[in-house]
């Protein structure tokens, strides 16, 4: 008896932070998800936010318990935007299909096993909770630094939780995930002469070979969805050289949903093992072309 009150205990010392309404949902998924496959996942917060809450994520590897440098690591970030309903529902898709390949003979198929993985199902915790776009009136995917954009960011303390966390270990591939514009795009997303950057041909070819699973477009954030500044996809490969994708889902129905995961499998799959290094600016800075019409 004493066992199972202290096990009791550490469960609830772990899960600190009192996720409340359709987070804990999401929390409480996690756990079970935990619970039935303890040998590949692990349960961590990267941190809190403004509020107090813990912020979630599962790290998926045969060795879930710690982080392991020596791995090729890949980070998916859902929900910048609380009102886009069906970004965390994709995450968490995308989590069981990994888990299913982890417990499976497809970890022996490329590379698999000696990648880890970080899923954030659920960003902006309060606007997810009360169907909003922004956290505490803040456009979270506007507060990164980045290319043409001056501010430090951080104005969110959630946001710099995350950059806090991405400075743990190199982190190759990132995607976030959005809705709903039916779109596969990657840097550059703000405004530029050439809104190209040095691995354009490279992102080309993995994207459009990913596009074949879901029938999205794809291209650059900018020219494709609309130019906007301060958003994580940019900061993520201006920074670190991160493979960046943006997924904005088409209807987030269930086919929408299979489909999207089985393209984030491929363009994984496609990507180099290592960050980029040609991942600097090479245009000039402009004001954007059109209104940020604020739906990305």
């Amino acid at each position: 008896m004493k066992i199972a009150i202290l096990s009791f205990l550490v469960s609830v010392v772990a899960l600190a932070g009192n996720p409340t309404g359709n987070y804990k949902v999401i929390v409480d998924s996690l756990t079970k998800l935990e619970s039935s496959h303890t040998s590949v996942t692990k349960i961590f917060s990267i941190g809190t936010n403004d509020d107090g809450t813990d912020i979630f994520a599962v790290r998926v590897s045969l060795t879930p318990e710690n982080p392991d440098p020596r791995k090729v690591a890949h980070i998916v970030v859902a929900t910048h935007h609380g009102d886009e309903r069906r970004a965390p529902t994709t995450a968490m898709k995308f989590l069981q299909s990994l888990v299913d390949s982890y417990e499976s003979h497809l970890v022996f198929r490329n590379g698999l096993a000696d990648t880890e993985w970080t899923i954030v199902p659920v960003l902006n915790i309060p606007g997810y909770n009360a169907r909003l776009r922004e956290e505490h009136g803040w456009d979270p995917n506007r507060d990164y630094p980045g290319p043409c954009n001056a501010s430090p960011g951080g104005h969110l303390k959630s946001i710099r939780t995350l950059m806090e966390h991405l400075k743990t270990r190199v982190y190759t591939g990132s995607i976030t995930l959005h809705g709903y514009a039916s779109s596969m795009t990657y840097p550059w997303g703000v405004a530029l002469d050439d809104p190209h950057t040095l691995d354009d041909n490279a992102y080309t070819a993995v994207t459009s070979k990913a596009a074949e699973k879901n029938g999205y477009r794809y291209g650059t954030m900018a020219k494709v969805v609309y130019p906007a500044r301060g958003t994580y996809e940019d900061f993520v490969y201006w920074k670190y050289g991160m493979w960046s994708l943006l997924i904005e889902l088409a209807s987030g129905s269930t086919t929408d949903i299979q489909q999207t995961v089985e393209a984030m499998t491929v363009w994984f799959d496609g990507i180099d093992r290592t960050p980029s290094t040609q991942n600097a600016l090479n245009s000039h800075c402009r004001e954007a072309g059109r209104l940020d019409l604020r739906n990305e």
